[in-house]
């Protein structure tokens, strides 16, 4: 998730009996309670426990809600750039309550650049109000997220499904190999998998 700019300011509100995070007037988050129905986070999850968990675009936290919803005090590292909805996560949508998520207010794509740990499951929904953030395709970012998943680790990134999915689909497979292709109304979740340790470190 971006940091917001003037006019997308982030905003709670409770619209049909749930609770949602509006930046730029686009809904960014929603909470994970009764009142939830399946949207595009459900897609972006794995079909089994994931062991250690990085969410790039934490948002209000819809992801490490599922997945806690759904399989317990999952180790969870969240990254969100924007300390105005790392505080909303936190208060607003109960992440504070979430001993096993650990939220980390910084750039993603520093984060990842930096980071020395390993992740059985990374997500990728980095979006200001609607927007891809710049830099998502990148070939050195993704290299990053490769580097960073564990053997058989799964990295899933949302998209928006409209005229340059396809071009988006096919720069994200010159570096991670697309595994599956999930749609979740106006968005599709691409699935990939992660590299072998030869290319990791013999030069992608």
């Amino acid at each position: 998730m971006g940091s917001t700019r003037e006019g997308q300011r982030p905003a709670v509100q409770v619209e049909d009996g749930r609770v949602v995070l509006r930046v730029g007037g686009v809904i960014q988050s929603v909470a994970v309670d009764e009142n939830y129905e399946s949207d595009v986070w459900d897609a972006m999850l794995p079909q089994e426990r994931p062991a250690n968990v990085l969410i790039l675009g934490l948002g209000g936290g819809t992801i490490a809600q599922f997945l806690t919803q759904r399989w317990g005090p999952v180790p969870i590292t969240g990254v969100e750039s924007d300390p105005a909805i790392a505080l909303i996560a936190r208060r607003a949508f109960g992440l504070e309550q979430l001993p096993h998520v650990r939220i980390v207010v910084a750039d993603a794509f520093e984060f990842t650049r930096d980071c020395l740990e390993r992740y059985d499951l990374i997500c990728v929904d980095l979006y200001v109000a609607g927007k891809m953030a710049h830099g998502v395709l990148d070939p050195a970012f993704l290299r990053d997220v490769a580097r960073l998943l564990i053997p058989e680790g799964t990295a899933a990134f949302n998209f928006w499904s409209g005229p340059y999915l396809s071009d988006q689909i096919r720069r994200l497979g010159r570096v991670l190999p697309v595994r599956d292709r999930r749609s979740a109304g106006d968005n599709v979740v691409i699935i990939c998998g992660s590299l072998p340790e030869t290319a990791l470190f013999g030069g992608v």
